[in-house]
């Protein structure tokens, strides 16, 4: 597998920069040429600034630390200002910045991908509106909004200004549904296209011995409550607490939800699920098996289908060379057919700092982080130190080791970079290497993806995708927290329990535990938020013109 994943990287990394950018950043060793001094001989004054910088542990030996390394020394000596970055545990920011800005100390840029953090923090005034700053200050995200004018309704909060910024991302599913092709066509069935369908295919896969080891070691489907799998029945059923009905008005609550439950019932009942799941907390035995060759079904979070492609899908081939994969629509249930979630094409990822001292620098560092050569830096590194380009323009690495030690781990400074603006070389299908067997698979089925899950169907992920749901208020967030988890804990056991605690019984408790736990007062806060903010916020619909613009674009 070791060699297999050095081979597929390397191709990667060709397909990635060999996409046809017509120029590369200059500068070989030291990257482009000096920008501060240039900057300071114009007479350009220079800034001081501070912001944020996510750090995951993964900067290597030898190579500093998040907040002092070659990245912060590159955009120090290229930037239009002095910045000095604050490191925040990615997963725990929002107590790193909670004490950040107890003691004052909060940088005066914050990069956070959590829309309820930036919600709180909005809440808690702790923002800079950004509305005439833009207008007056910046060259690089003015004309930005000005082409997806999506940012500015993005970023705006409920007293109609601008508070955040962000970036245009690709429109692509961020889950997939697999079936083992060469199973069905084994067995000489058809895909599931009902609740019904894909029972009767979870038996038969569980039962008629589809590996041919003449033993009954094989599952038709894999998890249920817990790992990527159980994300699928969410979005099979749109069992989200808060949707719209077919008048686009707001319903919060249990919804689908015992509908989706009596169907994981029944596929545990069928026998065709491990018994054992729900010790199988984070899903990682459940995705070994799948990746083992012993499950038929199995959904994966394949948001980065290049890194998929690497790792699940070729330790799947080599585990089991025979394996053929295929990716099917969410079957038609008891509440309507529905279609997979989409990545989210407007994301933002930053706000100021309202103390900060000196706005326009930060502005002006905003701008320079919205530069398309600024992020390509950040993805590909330096020609003559990380790439050459080749003859037809393509750019290919020429040490993958060092391109993994100086490059790889920088992504985080790029926050602000629309991928999108380099023309066909920034669109997911240029990350392939087609002439690796394992990557044209992986684009076989990232294409299949797209064509199977960007319709017209309603996402399953309720009202609008997760960044762009709003905060409830902290008092009713922390009843929501509760409620949520007593309630979702509830349908669960009705899952094992036989005639014990049927799934109605569940249904009558949940909703009884709904009621008593605040969900009168969650409900009346949505459906007010809904009233006065639906014609302010993106939904699917918005998201879907976007996809088909940018397909467009790509075909230009």
């Amino acid at each position: 597998m070791a060699d297999g994943f050095k081979k597929w990287m390397k191709g990667l990394m060709v397909g990635a920069l060999g996409a046809g950018l017509l120029a590369g950043c200059s500068g070989g060793n030291g990257g482009e040429a000096d920008g501060k001094q240039a900057k300071e001989e114009s007479g350009e004054k220079r800034g001081n600034i501070s912001s944020t910088i996510y750090d995951r542990g993964a900067v290597p030996s030898g190579m500093g630390t998040i907040e002092d390394n070659m990245w912060s020394k590159w955009i120090n000596e290229n930037g239009p200002a002095n910045v000095k970055f604050t490191a925040v545990p990615r997963w725990e920011s929002q107590s790193k910045l909670n004490v950040l800005l107890a003691s004052g100390s909060a940088p005066d840029l914050i990069f956070e991908f959590g829309t309820s953090i930036r919600n709180t923090l909005f809440d808690q005034k702790q923002l800079l509106p950004l509305d005439d700053l833009i207008e007056n200050t910046s060259v690089e995200y003015k004309a930005l909004l000005v082409k997806y004018p999506e940012l500015r309704k993005a970023g705006t909060k409920t007293d109609g200004k601008l508070y955040e910024v962000g970036r245009i991302n690709e429109v692509y599913p961020l889950m997939s549904f697999f079936i083992r092709e060469d199973w069905l066509n084994k067995l000489g069935l058809q895909p599931p296209a009902t609740e019904e369908e894909m029972i009767e295919v979870a038996k038969a896969f569980t039962d008629q011995d589809p590996d041919g080891n003449g033993k009954k070691d094989t599952y038709g489907i894999g998890g249920l409550q817990f790992g990527d799998t159980a994300g699928l029945f969410r979005y099979m059923f749109n069992a989200n607490w808060v949707n719209v009905d077919k008048n686009n008005d707001i319903v919060v609550g249990l919804n689908n939800m015992k509908e989706s439950t009596a169907f994981k019932r029944s596929l545990y009942e069928a026998g065709v699920v491990d018994k054992d799941f729900l010790t199988d907390k984070d899903g990682s035995k459940t995705k070994q098996d799948f990746l083992n060759g012993k499950i038929g079904m199995y959904a994966f979070m394949t948001g980065d289908y290049t890194g998929f492609a690497a790792k699940e899908l070729d330790t799947l081939t080599q585990n089991v060379p025979g394996a053929k994969l295929k990716v099917i629509p969410l079957p038609t249930t008891s509440v309507g057919q529905y279609t997979m979630v989409w990545n989210n094409p407007v994301q933002m990822t930053a706000v100021v700092n309202a103390r900060a001292k000196d706005p326009e620098a930060v502005m002006k560092y905003i701008d320079f982080m919205t530069k398309t050569e600024t992020g390509r830096t950040f993805k590909n590194g330096f020609e003559g130190t990380h790439y050459k380009v080749e003859a037809d323009g393509r750019m290919v690495i020429t040490d993958q080791e060092k391109y993994k030690n100086e490059v790889s781990w920088a992504s985080d400074y790029a926050m602000l970079y629309s991928r999108l603006e380099e023309g066909k070389a920034g669109y997911t299908e240029s990350l392939f290497n087609e002439d690796i067997p394992v990557q044209q698979e992986g684009l076989r089925l990232f294409r299949e993806a797209r064509d199977v899950y960007m319709n017209h169907l309603q996402v399953g992920e309720g009202l609008t995708h997760s960044e762009h749901m709003p905060q409830l208020p902290k008092g009713l967030q922390v009843k929501f927290n509760n409620v949520t988890t007593e309630v979702n804990d509830i349908f669960t056991r009705s899952i094992i329990s036989g005639s014990k605690y049927t799934v109605e019984q569940a249904a009558a408790d949940a909703q009884k535990k709904w009621e008593n736990g605040g969900g009168k007062e969650i409900e009346d806060w949505y459906k007010e938020w809904w009233g006065k903010e639906k014609d302010n916020v993106l939904v699917w619909s918005d998201f879907y013109k976007i996809y088909e613009q940018q397909q467009a674009d790509y075909k230009k």
